[in-house]
C-alpha cells in the first residue's frame, strides 16, 4: 500500500471526528477533578485510556456495520450529484469516508487482529487505574466495554433496536462523570450536571448522525430513533432535545458565571436547526452531521477552558 493510502486508511480507522468528543468527555471529568485534588497521572492517564476505548468501538461498530451490511446499503442511496455535494461539506482529513471492511482496505482477520491489540492497550493503560479505584473501576469497565461491543455486535446489536442512541448517552456520560470520581470519590452536582449535558449532546449527535443513514437503515430493517420517529417528527424531537441542552448550559452558570461561555454554542445550533427546517435543500439530512460533531467538541473544549478558569480564579461572583 503506498504511503498516502496507508495514512487514509489508518486515518478512516482512527475516526478521529468521532474519536475525539469520547476522549474530551473524559477530559472534563479529569479537569474537574484537577480543581479540587493533583492527581495528574490519573488525569493523563484516563483520558489515553478512553482513548483505546474509543478506537475499539468505533472498528467494532465498522466490523458489526460490514457483516450486517448497513454501511454498504447507504451508499446505494447516492446519486453522482449528491456524493460529490457531500465531499463538499466533509473535510475527509477529518471526518470518516466510509467503512473501511466495506472499501477493502482492512480485510476481516486484520481488523480482529487491530481490535484484539486495541483491546490489550486499553487493558494495560487501565492497570494504574484500577491500582488507585479498585474493583469499581473493573465494574465500569466491564459496562463501558459491555455497551461498546454490543453497540452493533449482535445477539443485541442495540444501535438497531432503538438503543443506540441511550446506550451512547449513558456511556458519554459514565466517561465524564466516572473519570472525576475515580479519580476523586466525592459526590459532585456540578460534575454531575456536566457529565449529563456531555451525555445528552453526544447521545444527540448520534441522533442526528442516523438521519443521513435513513433509507438504509429502514432498508436493512433497523429500528433506530429516526426510523421509529420519521424524519419530519425526528427534526421536532433534535429541537426539543437542543433546548434541554442550553438549558443544562445555563444552569452550571449557578455553579460559577464563567460557564455563561457555553452559551456560544448556541448560534450553531441555530444554524443547524434552520438547515434541518429548510425543505427545499436535498441535504438538509446530512449537513447537520458535521455541524454537530463541531458543536459538541466546542462544547466540550469550552467546558474544560470554563473549568481552568474557575479554578485559577481566586474568587466567584456567587
Amino acid at each position: 500500500m503506498e504511503k498516502r493510502g496507508l495514512y487514509r486508511t489508518l486515518l478512516n480507522m482512527l475516526r478521529i471526528s468521532y474519536t475525539l468528543p469520547f476522549v474530551m468527555a473524559s477530559v472534563t471529568g479529569a479537569a474537574f477533578a484537577l480543581t479540587v485534588c493533583d492527581e495528574w497521572l490519573l488525569a493523563a492517564v484516563i483520558p489515553l485510556d478512553i482513548f483505546f476505548f474509543a478506537l475499539f468501538a468505533n472498528l467494532s461498530n465498522d466490523y458489526f456495520d460490514h457483516r450486517s451490511g448497513t454501511d454498504a446499503t447507504r451508499f446505494d442511496f447516492l446519486t453522482k450529484e449528491r456524493e460529490e455535494a457531500i465531499k463538499e461539506l466533509y473535510d475527509e482529513r477529518v471526518y470518516w469516508e466510509g467503512n473501511i471492511f466495506d472499501r477493502g482496505e482492512v480485510s476481516e482477520r486484520t481488523g480482529k487482529l487491530v481490535l484484539a491489540l486495541i483491546l490489550a492497550l486499553a487493558i494495560i493503560t487501565a492497570v494504574p487505574i484500577i491500582r488507585h479505584g479498585g474493583p469499581l473501576v473493573i465494574v465500569l469497565g466491564a459496562i463501558g466495554l459491555f455497551l461498546a461491543y454490543f453497540y452493533t455486535a449482535p445477539p443485541l446489536n442495540l444501535g438497531a433496536r432503538g438503543l443506540g442512541e441511550l446506550d451512547v448517552g449513558v456511556s458519554f456520560f459514565m466517561m465524564a462523570f466516572f473519570t472525576y470520581y475515580v479519580i476523586w470519590p466525592e459526590w459532585s452536582w456540578q460534575m454531575f450536571l456536566i457529565a449529563l449535558l456531555v451525555g445528552t449532546s453526544v447521545m444527540l449527535m448520534r441522533f442526528v448522525d442516523q438521519m443521513s443513514g435513513y433509507e438504509a437503515h429502514l432498508k436493512g430493517g433497523e429500528r433506530d430513533w429516526c426510523v421509529r420517529l420519521g424524519l419530519e417528527r425526528a427534526v421536532t424531537v433534535v429541537g426539543v432535545i437542543l433546548v434541554a441542552v442550553h438549558a443544562m448550559q445555563l444552569a452550571l452558570v449557578y455553579f460559577h458565571p464563567v460557564f455563561l461561555v457555553l452559551l456560544l454554542t448556541v448560534p450553531m445550533s441555530r444554524r443547524m436547526m434552520k438547515g434541518l427546517h429548510n425543505k427545499e435543500d436535498e441535504l438538509r439530512f446530512i449537513r447537520p452531521a458535521p455541524q454537530i460533531v463541531k458543536m459538541v467538541i466546542v462544547s466540550e473544549i469550552l467546558i474544560v477552558i470554563s473549568l481552568i478558569v474557575q479554578s485559577a480564579l481566586p474568587w466567584t461572583l456567587w
